[in-house]
């Protein structure tokens, strides 16, 4: 890691950034969906509140030609891409030329550099932001840099979980992100199940609400939560409140956790239910902000129901009515997700080692989630792909790396860079996630075009 490098960038964004702020007294923030980005976007208005800076914040699914030529005509001259942007700084020469200030906070691999465009990314500084910083921790680093103000750490771990950076414990940055947050007494990690609200969340909801892995007859349904929980024995309350995941003995675990394999579909796709969990301590017990991962499936469920303010206003630090709101989201996201996984996971194509999953399944704003989700137990396959259409006419593409693909070492943001180019869209992100937008026409060749380079 070049930490000395990526400081100087650090501190040279933050200084034009605060610059620009001072002067102009007002921002047009853009930020991604994911709940990295929901984190990420929560960080950054959190910081232009703390500096009386009014803001006017959108939710991107992703850049567009549609999107650039709509911002270009709004009376702003300060605009701030969190979490999206860097692979696509041809775009951000329409607002540039149209006098527009442009700063991207971002740890997507960027399609190159451009002078008139800050960037704040930790590849410019020769970082791995697939794995030692994600957009919500470079966000933090930011507001760190700029306020002194370590409070927002755990919103930085929780965008890292959102965008699977973890892989039993943390690297990089994202480390001591982790290692501040621990020392201020905001996080406490332990292992454990990893069920929907964490160890101190009431077990049957937290059975009911977990969603990845879809647990048959679990998974959205209470009566059969509690049902499983009284099959092995366990009570349901503990005096006057409902029994928690930290209540039970090893024992009782181990019980649970074997009914939840056979629920999951069998071992492979189980794997995902243990290990870290982080606890939110600021938060109080039972809430379901509490448990970090649960956060972040909270944030993503408020983007991909087309709510995505809603997750950011959340990482800011807003509970209450918003709080209510977003379990609402998520409540809803959980039905459409399980209908979808069911649909999708009957309908996989395979050609060789690449599975596909074919548009018309589920939405463009869901098909990052179910790829993201199938991939982790497909075998004999290297990629899974799914396609979803858009409202603009294109194809969305969401591509994901399996752990066979992951053992052979293939680079996804640069399969899908060339082959959507091939197809006359664009495309990139991370080495084992990355997406695409391709016209209908295009798809046979897009298709070609991946495939050949995995001959």
């Amino acid at each position: 890691m070049n930490l000395g490098t990526f400081k100087d960038l650090l501190i040279s964004f933050a200084d034009d950034l605060y610059n620009d702020l001072r002067e102009r007294r007002r921002a047009r923030v853009i930020a991604h969906l994911d709940a990295d980005g929901l984190s990420a976007a929560g960080i950054v208005i959190s910081l232009l509140e703390r500096l009386n800076v009014n803001f006017h914040l959108s939710i991107a699914k992703y850049m567009s030609e549609s999107l650039i030529k709509k911002l270009r005509e709004e009376p702003y001259d300060l605009y701030i891409f969190v979490d999206i942007g860097s692979g696509d700084l041809g775009l951000m020469k329409r607002l540039y030329e149209a006098n527009k200030r442009v700063f991207i906070i971002d740890h997507h691999v960027p399609s190159h550099e451009d002078p008139k465009v800050k960037q704040l990314n930790p590849f410019l500084s020769g970082l791995d932001g697939d794995r030692e910083i994600s957009g919500s921790g470079t966000a933090f680093m930011l507001y760190y840099e700029m306020t002194g103000d370590h409070s927002m750490a755990p919103v930085a771990i929780t965008g890292a979980l959102g965008d699977l950076q973890e892989d039993n414990g943390f690297y990089g940055l994202n480390k001591e992100i982790l290692e501040l947050a621990k020392s201020e007494g905001l996080i406490e990690v332990k292992p454990d199940l990893k069920l929907f609200g964490g160890p101190d969340y009431p077990l049957v909801s937290s059975l009911e609400r977990t969603v990845d892995p879809v647990l048959e007859g679990i998974s959205g349904n209470s009566a059969g939560a509690l049902s499983l929980v009284e099959s092995i024995g366990i009570p349901i309350k503990v005096g006057e409140r409902w029994t928690t995941l930290s209540d039970l003995t090893d024992e009782q675990k181990r019980d649970l956790l074997n009914e939840l394999v056979k629920r999951a579909g069998g071992l492979e796709r189980a794997k995902s239910l243990v290990g870290n969990v982080y606890v939110y301590l600021k938060e109080p017990k039972g809430s379901p902000l509490r448990d970090l991962n649960s956060f972040a499936t909270i944030l993503n469920a408020c983007g991909r129901t087309g709510n995505g303010h809603i997750g950011a206003l959340l990482a800011s630090g807003r509970r209450g009515e918003v709080l209510l709101r977003a379990m609402s989201l998520l409540q809803e996201y959980r039905k459409v997700l399980a209908q979808a996984l069911d649909r999708a996971s009957h309908s996989i194509r395979k050609v060789g080692t690449v599975a596909f999953i074919d548009e018309g399944l589920t939405s463009d704003t869901m098909i990052g989630t179910i790829t993201s989700i199938l991939s982790r137990s497909l075998r004999d396959t290297d990629i899974l792909v799914g396609y979803a259409s858009t409202d603009d006419g294109m194809i969305k593409v969401s591509a994901r790396l399996t752990e066979e693909g992951k053992k052979r070492s293939l680079n996804l943001d640069k399969i899908l860079r060339l082959a959507s180019e091939m197809a006359g869209g664009s495309g990139g992100g991370h080495q084992t996630a990355a997406g695409a937008q391709i016209p209908r026409e295009g798809k046979s060749r897009f298709e070609n075009a991946l495939l050949s380079y995995l001959e």
